[in-house]
């Protein structure tokens, strides 16, 4: 442990760090000080890794304090997410940790209200998190799929489906503003199956006529959701309606084909069904990523039913 710096004592400036707030692996997002004599003095500065003798030897500090200001920092949040990626972007497993455990948080609030009710700054922090990410590690994809869990819980599915949408859609070279969109757009595509049994849902035997047509309600009872929401952004509104459309006509609400299909319902068909081939489902186990893209590519009951161009955008990525 090293003085690196003085501060002057300034007032009510500085305040208590519980050190339970951190962890032997952690990198700090703030300034950690002692007090000697009247000023505060830095030991550890922001953007240090937490090894386990320098836990030990703050353990041994009888007060350690942070500036009053970084206060917020010590609980991972919405709002301080995209400081603690910045601060672990070269950690693959703690980057997608942490957004794992926002979405979460995002989605069990959500899911527990009774009236809808969407953090949508939240979910615009989340997006921008990722777009950051895929900004500052060129091969953001690959590195990341190998540590995304294998599960279908709805909060893993948005937050996959945000990741290789936003993934794709900076391959395509959209601008920030349009990734922001498609981001919100993918994050939020499912939100309607909260209106869905979850006995239909997770049913394991096949689904009856009558409870196909319940689950494919779920794209207006999303956007119903996000027009709650205040959400008016075409381009959002469209690509949840038109998820789950076909280039071929299959699809549904509309039965659009081709180009009558907007990018970004386009972008979103790809990335939803890919997440769920790749993911356990409860009627089956997952595909490999390959193998799943070569399904979605030449598969009898898959075949033209995607935009190919994006297809084989998506297939460089991996």
């Amino acid at each position: 442990m090293k003085i690196v710096k003085t501060k002057l004592n300034y007032l009510n400036s500085y305040v208590k760090l519980d050190i339970c707030t951190l962890s032997v692996g952690d990198v700090t997002l703030f300034d950690i000080y002692i007090k000697k004599e009247k000023d505060y003095i830095i030991i550890i500065e922001a953007g240090t890794l937490l090894t386990q003798n320098l836990y030990e030897k703050l353990e041994k500090q009888e007060n350690i304090y942070i500036n009053k200001r970084d206060e917020t920092m010590q609980i991972l949040s919405c709002e301080t997410l995209k400081s603690y990626i910045k601060h672990n972007k070269d950690n693959v497993r703690k980057r997608l940790q942490l957004l794992y455990e926002v979405n979460t948080q995002l989605f069990s609030i959500f899911l527990a209200n009774k009236d809808n009710t969407i953090n949508l700054e939240c979910v615009e922090l989340i997006v921008e998190s990722i777009i950051y990410l895929i900004e500052t590690d060129k091969i953001f994809t690959k590195n990341t799929m190998p540590h995304l869990k294998n599960d279908h819980m709805l909060e893993s599915h948005s937050l996959h489906v945000a990741i290789y949408a936003l993934s794709l859609g900076n391959a395509l070279n959209l601008s920030n503003e349009m990734l922001l969109k498609i981001g919100v757009a993918a994050l939020l595509h499912d939100v309607g199956i909260k209106k869905i049994d979850k006995n239909i849902i997770n049913k394991e035997s096949e689904l009856s006529a009558q409870e196909i047509l319940l689950i494919q309600k779920h794209p207006q009872y999303g956007v119903d959701i996000l027009k709650q929401n205040k959400i008016s952004d075409p381009y959002i509104l469209d690509a949840v309606f038109h998820h789950h459309e076909r280039y071929d006509g299959s699809g549904y609400p509309n039965r659009l084909v081709e180009d009558d299909i907007s990018e970004f319902a386009s972008i979103l068909a790809i990335c939803d069904v890919f997440d769920a081939l790749t993911n356990n489902r409860p009627h089956r186990k997952h595909y490999s990523s390959f193998n799943a893209l070569k399904m979605m590519m030449q598969d009898k009951e898959m075949i033209n039913k995607f935009n190919k161009k994006y297809l084989l955008a998506t297939l460089k990525l991996l």
